[in-house]
């Protein structure tokens, strides 16, 4: 009878341990999927956010990403800018152009956005060099 259970407890640990295994495969291929989705080789005529301060992301300081007129940035797939930080909420902040000016916006994160250190509580004008935070997570506004 104690062999059996011995033998059963061996069957739900390895099925354990392989769930736990397969669930560490898929979340290191969707960080790795989501870092390719960020780095777009293509110049855009609108500009580009450069990472300084990468947080938790994975994402090398340095890297560019490509802003569209309207471009929402966050931590869900569906974001123009992908950013898999726990201090960064799935739709964090729309950085967005209006006649050749752009803007940014929070859009109800948790931990705020920050323009240069100020805390956007309606939208602000951004300006190329300008210092974007979104939780730990620092992005600059180049051309």
């Amino acid at each position: 009878m104690s062999f059996d259970l011995f033998v059963f407890a061996l069957n739900v640990a390895f099925v354990g341990l392989l769930y736990l295994f397969l669930f560490e495969v898929m979340r290191v291929v969707l960080r790795e999927l989501r870092a390719a989705a960020t780095q777009s080789p293509t110049d855009s005529p609108y500009g580009r956010l450069v990472m300084v301060q990468p947080g938790s992301t994975g994402i090398a300081p340095g890297t560019s990403f490509s802003l569209e007129p309207t471009t929402a940035l966050g931590r869900k797939l569906t974001n123009g800018v992908v950013l898999d930080d726990a201090t960064v909420s799935g739709e964090h902040s729309v950085l967005y152009m209006r006649d050749g000016q752009w803007y940014v916006r929070d859009a109800g994160s948790t931990n705020g956005t920050l323009v240069n250190g100020q805390d956007v509580v309606a939208p602000s004008p951004v300006q190329p060099g300008d210092l974007l935070t979104l939780g730990g997570v620092q992005l600059r506004l180049t051309r």
